[in-house]
């Protein structure tokens, strides 16, 4: 009986198990229980025994550890006692798993292959950059060099890189094009930090029950390895100690799971002004963690003229065919002069959008004479 361990994301891991027809661990859950159920009340000395039952493939999927109870994960023999196979899989399961079935079979263990920064993914990405982003050329130019650590060390330790800055200038829009340039996915690990204030943030970072979402058992199943700390500021003093390891070796342990993330690159957000600020408020033990501070600017005039005028050919091509006849006639320029002239307004590219949107509705709304 082969049993393999595969660590990574699900679209992976069905590629790695090769297999149209199995069962799944729930499947032989709800066999168990019927066995135990037919066979309650035996007279000692019966030679009646459960029915043994065999299967070629067995298929434990990362979300069907949600369903078993604590026992059931630290007993998964007892599951698998009345059960043969030819093969089994797990996906990402939890280290109490790993530690019963290591004592009773020969276990492979796999791990999926982020791949590592390449110099064309870096070409690419400077490409994505300055066709999504505007006013940010100096972060561009710190940013490269950094993202490019990973060519020129042998060690697979993190980056771990803190954009600063106002808001809506593209802090996170450039976590996903880093992700879009090296992994060929803006599908980013992303975590909205803003919520880690009360004890449930506790558990998330530290673990609780393996059946519990946490910072580790989600990082398992993550698709790229970019990982967002959205608003990292916003985390409690008390919790940034469950980062140490994570930046210093890509690798985090809760009381669950274990989490590797060699080669990952770590983007933390936040709306601090200046370093020293930074430093001031997170700490000298994290903020010595970090790779990089990288500072976006605030939008200048010619910045925001630039991504109104963008915005606006956007959300004009979205609209509905019938919606922009409907504003065919109305003069490109002139509708721009009446979106720009009041530049000095717009704080940031999210002002932006919402107003130009905002003023496409007021105009077919015109037209339409429900205004």
């Amino acid at each position: 009986m082969n049993v393999k361990v595969f660590y990574g994301p699900d679209n992976a891991f069905k590629e790695f198990i090769n297999e149209t027809t199995f069962v799944t661990m729930n499947d032989i859950m709800l066999q168990v229980i019927e066995i135990d159920r037919s066979f309650t009340i035996r007279s000692e000395g019966s030679e009646i025994e459960p029915k043994e039952f065999f299967y070629e493939t067995i298929v434990c999927h990362r979300q069907e550890y949600s369903s078993m109870s604590i026992n059931s994960i630290n007993n998964i023999m007892l599951l698998l006692r009345s059960v043969r196979f030819d093969t089994l899989y797990f996906q990402n399961p939890p280290n109490n798993i790993i530690e019963v079935i290591e004592r009773n079979f020969d276990v492979d263990f796999s791990y999926y292959e982020y791949g590592k920064i390449g110099f064309q993914s870096l070409i690419d990405f400077k490409r994505l950059f300055q066709d999504s982003l505007v006013g940010q050329e100096k972060a561009l130019n710190v940013m490269l060099p950094v993202l490019n650590i990973p060519r020129v060390r042998s060690s697979q330790k993190p980056i771990v890189l803190m954009f600063y800055g106002p808001p809506g200038v593209g802090k996170t829009e450039t976590a996903k094009l880093i992700s879009q340039a090296l992994y060929g996915s803006n599908k980013i690990k992303r975590f909205q930090l803003s919520m880690f204030q009360t004890d449930e943030a506790y558990r998330f970072l530290f673990g609780s029950k393996p059946q519990e979402d946490s910072l580790a058992k989600s990082l398992l199943s993550r698709e790229t390895n970019v990982i967002l700390f959205d608003e990292f500021d916003k985390v409690h003093p008390n919790l940034y100690s469950a980062f140490y390891e994570l930046f210093d070796e890509g690798q985090i342990v809760d009381g669950n799971y274990t989490a590797k993330v060699d080669n990952s690159i770590f983007i933390c957000t936040s709306n601090y002004l200046t370093t020293f600020e930074i430093e001031k408020n997170v700490g000298g033990a994290i903020f010595s963690r970090i790779t990089e501070c990288i500072k976006f600017e605030p939008l200048n005039e010619k910045d925001k003229l630039k991504i109104i005028a963008t915005e606006f050919k956007q959300s004009f091509e979205n609209l509905a065919p019938e919606d922009k006849e409907k504003l065919s006639h109305l003069v490109e320029e002139e509708m721009l002069i009446e979106l720009s002239s009041d530049v000095d307004g717009y704080m940031n590219t999210r002002d932006i959008k919402n107003t130009v949107d905002m003023y496409l509705s007021y105009k077919l709304l015109k037209e339409l004479n429900v205004l």
